[in-house]
Order: structure tokens, then C-alpha cells, then sequence
């Protein structure tokens, strides 16, 4: 069933949580000061608001309390963030995401109501960090604080055998959730797949253990 999302600012990081939640066939509305910008967005959205969601005015006609989550993706204008999230507790919104740019930002942002708070750049930068350490990275995700999951060649060691003659979960402690072969995904029986050279493989498990797997077998 599709839910409804408020996004609240329409740069770069709010533009990509607008068209990802239209991909995936939620409904989506945008506010933000530019019309331009929102103009670009048209097709991604049920529909634009243009304003400043510190006026009280625009607060209630969106009647922000009906959305499953707001998500407050404003840039550099820290205050503005900061007042908009605590507007949008006081109308008791299911659930608040905000952008923060530094965590001293981000602390206040929790302390007035914020259930997540997210910090694009340095998130983007742990992980420029560790795709570059473990070779052969194509993807990584972080699902949690202590949880991964990546997307990698398959190194040469594995080239010839399959995940159930291995052990595989049970010796490096994560598991394979699909495998990519010449573009197409395997998702079923892929415990009997023998490995080729260039396919990859989907991993997901606790960080230090897929850091382990790689520099075990490369």
C-alpha cells in the first residue's frame, strides 16, 4: 500500500528522496521556496508547495500530521531546520528525518524531535573511504550502525565453487543474498552456483566481518 511522504526543501538531497519514493510508487509532496526547482519535480510529485514552512499558514494547509514521515532536507540554513522540526512535533508528525550538516546540528535536531537524523556528507564520505580500502567494492550500504551490505566481484579464490561446499555463511559469518551474473540477478538455489570469474555477489553482515571476508580472500 503506498504511503505519503512530505519532503521539505528541493536540492540535491531532498530532489533524491522525491524521485526514489516515486519509483518505488509512493506519493510524495515537495516544498520549497524555489519555483524552478519545483518545476523540475512536477512529474515525480501528487503535487508542489511553494513557501517557507515557518509560516504557520502553509503549516496548516498541508496538514502535515496525515504524512507517514516528513522529511526536513534543507541545506545550509541550520535555523531554519531546527524551527520547522519543532513545529512539525508540536503537530505531532508520525515521523520527523532531518539533513544535518554537522552533528552539533544534528544533537539539537534530536533533542527537539527528530526520530533520524542524517548526515549526507560525512555518510558519503565513510563510504568513498571504505570502498576505496576493500578493493573491488561496487556498493556499499550501510543498514545499520554495525551492518552492511556490499556489492563486490567475486574474488578469484571463490572462482569454481559454490557457496554450499564452502560453508560460506558459516565460515565468514555473512551471507550472500544474490548473485549477478552477466547483468541478471540469481536469487533462487544460489547455494549450488558455481561461481564464474566476473560475477558479482550481494553481502550483507556485520562490518568487521565483511571487512575480514576481504582481506581473507581479496
Amino acid at each position: 500500500m503506498p504511503k505519503q511522504y512530505l519532503v521539505i526543501g528541493a536540492g540535491r538531497f531532498g530532489r533524491g528522496i522525491v524521485k526514489e519514493f516515486d519509483r518505488l510508487g509512493h506519493e510524495v509532496v515537495v516544498c520549497d521556496k524555489d519555483k524552478k526547482t519545483l518545476e523540475q519535480l512536477e512529474e515525480y510529485t501528487e503535487y508542489a508547495v511553494i513557501g517557507d514552512l515557518r509560516e504557520e499558514s502553509i503549516l496548516e494547509d498541508l496538514n502535515v500530521s496525515q504524512f507517514d514521515a516528513v522529511f526536513v532536507a534543507i541545506g545550509t540554513d541550520s535555523l531554519a531546520s531546527i524551527l520547522i522540526t519543532r513545529r512539525l512535533k508540536e503537530r505531532k508528525v508520525k515521523r520527523i528525518i532531518c539533513k544535518a550538516n554537522n552533528r552539533e546540528v544534528g544533537g539539537i535536531l534530536e533533542s527537539i524531535g527528530a526520530d533520524l537524523v542524517i548526515y549526507p556528507e560525512e555518510e558519503a564520505g565513510h563510504k568513498a573511504a571504505r570502498m576505496e580500502a576493500m578493493s573491488g567494492i561496487i556498493e556499499y550500504i550501510e543498514i545499520t550502525k554495525n551492518i552492511a551490505g556490499v556489492e563486490t566481484v567475486i574474488p578469484e579464490k571463490l572462482v569454481g565453487k559454490t557457496l554450499r561446499e564452502m560453508s560460506f555463511s558459516m565460515k565468514y559469518g555473512i551471507t550472500v543474498v544474490l548473485i549477478i551474473r552477466d547483468g541478471e540477478p540469481m536469487v533462487s538455489q544460489i547455494g549450488d552456483v558455481v561461481f564464474q570469474s566476473g560475477d558479482l555477489i550481494f553481502i550483507v553482515g556485520e562490518k568487521s566481518k565483511i571487512e575480514l571476508f576481504k582481506k581473507k580472500v581479496g
